[in-house]
């Protein structure tokens, strides 16, 4: 049974049926799409941010300290070439088995890094990133995201969107803590607040992404019982892991002003906005920032390599600096040969390329989901529920008369050689019994697709049969 996108399927408990309403089909045009010029970075500094961030950086995260020999690095970038370097401990290029670096794209031009390039792509970097680079991403951010506050935001280069959403949680995070997430979600993120024994808000979700009025419930709830308010809500907004929901404008409106009334940062993890499938870009909570609550997550790992982890946060900069001193510990800086090859790749491309490759990347994905699309209507009618999808790689079912599905996913779907996600794997609390899976379009081969849809609608008739004679 096909569930219409005017209409949404509640995530419930195993033991409760799941219920049936009206989706708002109101979704307002975004206010910057890729077309919309945008003014230049120094004319929209007229609204600063006022919040006290000191509320939301935990003990561990305000002893940070600057690395000496790290914040040299900062200093390099502002000095004269010819200046001698007596004090930078970095190794000399020179030493290294690398002449040049030539990468072929998959239309046959090359991508060469030489010289001073190359230079940078062998060495050390400043923990915040590869300045070129991040110039790109700032023009990149006002493009899609309409005009930002550089003088009281700016941009970090993160090792993927996953290492970015670690340092946030762990500058915010206390032991015992609460956070708000959608239910099902993004088991990467949960993992991140599990070691401080953090208190998860799972939010209910429809076609359209989480349920407004559940947050707002919750928040009212807390405040009335004098509970502490959870200081950072998570959400991935666009083509969603593992429902793939896409949360309309109005929502995230909703969303934004429930941050500013009970004083919440916003986690706008959003690795697949450049996959979404419908006409006008989603309107991103960066885009409606106005008082500096959003961490925005982005990533090329769906659009251009995973293997280059390359990631990048935008947001407030007393929070981002809290970060880079972290980086600064850890892993120093993202790749540096990763960040210089992406800047030499999208300075080749230019803006028009890069939004041509964008829809490229959309078209591949919308072919393979509306594949997916006509097997799962052809072979699990009747024996599962589903909406489809308006973007990324994921299609999420409910199957009918199962109370839970972990057994079909990790017994007799394995013996059929077919690789799913089970729900319960997926939810804000993997300990409960879930009747969902997820299935992932993005690699297997049209012929897999026919096939392995066919094969699950067999494992399920199977499982159903073996339920009933129990």
């Amino acid at each position: 049974m096909k569930l219409n996108m005017a209409q949404y399927q509640l995530y419930s408990s195993a033991n409760e049926p799941a219920t049936v309403a009206h989706c708002p089909i109101d979704c307002p045009i975004p206010e910057y799409g890729p077309e919309a010029p945008q003014p230049s970075h120094n004319q929209n500094s007229d609204i600063p941010f006022t919040i006290d961030y000191s509320y939301f950086i935990n003990d561990i995260s305000s002893k940070r300290q600057p690395s000496q020999l790290r914040e040299i690095t900062r200093l390099l970038e502002k000095i004269p070439p010819n200046c001698i370097k007596f004090g930078v401990g970095v190794p000399n290029v020179l030493t290294f088995p690398f002449k040049k670096i030539s990468v072929e794209l998959i239309t046959g031009e090359n991508i060469k890094l030489r010289g001073q390039e190359l230079s940078d792509a062998l060495q050390y970097l400043p923990s915040v990133g590869y300045r070129p680079l991040i110039k790109i991403l700032a023009e990149l951010q006002e493009r899609f995201h309409g005009p930002q506050y550089w003088n009281k935001r700016s941009i970090m280069m993160t090792s993927g969107a996953q290492e970015g959403l670690s340092k946030a949680v762990d500058m915010c995070m206390r032991c015992n803590d609460s956070v708000i997430m959608p239910d099902p979600v993004y088991t990467g993120a949960v993992d991140l607040f599990t070691p401080y024994d953090a208190e998860i808000i799972p939010i209910v979700q429809d076609s359209c992404g989480m349920v407004v009025e559940e947050i707002e419930k919750v928040l009212a709830e807390r405040k009335k019982k004098l509970l502490p308010i959870p200081k950072m809500i998570y959400v991935n907004p666009t083509a969603s892991n593992p429902a793939g929901t896409t949360l309309p404008t109005r929502r995230k409106r909703e969303i934004y002003r429930l941050a500013c009334e009970y004083n919440l940062l916003i986690l706008e993890d959003d690795p697949y906005y450049y996959l979404h499938f419908e006409k006008e870009n989603p309107v991103s909570f960066l885009s409606m920032d106005t008082e500096g609550r959003v961490l925005r997550f982005d990533s090329f790992s769906k659009i251009m390599s995973s293997g280059l982890r390359v990631g990048f946060i935008t947001g407030p900069m007393t929070l981002l600096r809290r970060m880079e001193l972290h980086m600064q510990t850890s892993s120093m800086h993202t790749s540096s040969l990763s960040q210089v090859l992406l800047y030499k790749l999208l300075s080749h491309w230019g803006k028009d390329g890069l939004i041509s490759h964008f829809m490229h990347v959309k078209n591949f994905y919308k072919q393979k989901l509306d594949y997916m699309m006509c097997a799962v209507n052809k072979h699990l009618h009747g024996l599962a529920e589903w909406y489809e999808p308006n973007g990324g790689m994921f299609l999420w079912l409910k199957i009918i008369g199962l109370n839970d599905a972990k057994k079909l996913v990790t017994d007799r779907c394995l013996d059929k050689l077919i690789v799913l996600a089970p729900g319960y794997a997926l939810s804000a609390n993997s300990k409960n019994p879930s009747p969902y899976i997820r299935i992932s379009y993005s690699i297997a081969s049209l012929e897999e697709v026919d096939r392995g849809i066919l094969l699950l609608a067999e494992a399920i008739r199977e499982e159903l049969l073996e339920n009933t004679c129990l």
